[in-house]
């Protein structure tokens, strides 16, 4: 299959878990990837999976929290593959696991830094080329904590994975009938860094109810599958959907996978 062929994506926090499952998926549609994250080590592992299947993929670190940075590598991927048409927003950290009160001004800040304006910046920075073309799609990644109270105790996290739905949809009602999609993803509980460090957070921190939540995910095995999220990644930039919030259920994702074939 090859859907994207000619295609050319970035997957910002590329190099494990659910980016670099995007990667992959991408790749394997014929898209080629620039995979991004600040570790040299596992961006250049991702490129290299990448390559050895016969794709074109190009590694580069930087922070996206650095609009400097992330002009710098759509620079060096537009000469390396071409014009980027496909935006994965994935890069983000779980910042500070601790009561809004007691919590780091400086952490919580630095949260919202990377998750909304890291990803507005590289939206921003591609966008235009994507409108001029006729052609673009951008999936954001984000989080059911966006909804309800969010996560206990993170409250930097929720906050930011909120804003990113609001942009998701902002921005997609400004670039409706463009031929560019913006939509967002709740991939759910996946085996990732971020849910190990969810499970790994001390009770006192995280509340005895949450922390018995995340261990329980992982000790019944019901953490996600990352390469399957990047094949929905993958659906997702392949379907026509506008303005979407997907979750990760057999109702949302099957139609989308099914466009694979």
């Amino acid at each position: 299959m090859h859907h994207l062929e000619g295609r050319v994506a970035l997957v910002t926090g590329g190099g494990r878990g659910i980016g670099r499952g995007a990667a992959l998926a991408l790749a394997g549609l014929g898209a080629s990837v620039a995979v991004l994250a600040r570790s040299a080590n596992e961006v250049a592992a991702v490129a290299d999976a990448i390559s050895a299947q016969g794709g074109r993929a190009l590694a580069l670190t930087a922070d996206v929290a650095a609009a400097s940075e992330v002009a710098m590598a759509v620079g060096a991927i537009e000469r390396a593959l071409g014009p980027v048409d496909i935006l994965i927003n994935n890069a983000a950290i779980l910042g500070p696991i601790d009561s809004t009160v007691t919590s780091d001004p400086a952490a919580w800040a630095q949260t919202i830094t990377i998750n909304v304006i890291g990803a507005y910046g590289c939206l921003r920075t591609v966008l235009p080329g994507m409108l001029a073309r006729g052609w673009g799609r951008i999936v954001n990644i984000s989080s059911g904590a966006a909804t309800g109270s969010g996560l206990r105790n993170g409250s930097a996290y929720s906050t930011s994975k909120a804003a990113l739905d609001m942009l998701t949809r902002a921005v997609a009602a400004e670039v409706a009938d463009s031929g560019v999609t913006v939509n967002a993803l709740y991939p759910g509980v996946v085996d990732t860094a971020m849910q190990t460090e969810l499970r790994t957070t001390p009770v006192e921190r995280i509340g005895a109810a949450t922390s018995e939540r995340f261990v329980g995910y992982y000790q019944r095995g019901e953490l996600g599958d990352a390469d399957k999220i990047g094949q929905l990644i993958a659906a997702m930039v392949v379907s026509d959907l506008q303005g979407q919030i997907v979750e990760n259920t057999p109702e949302q994702t099957q139609p989308l996978l099914a466009l694979l074939g």
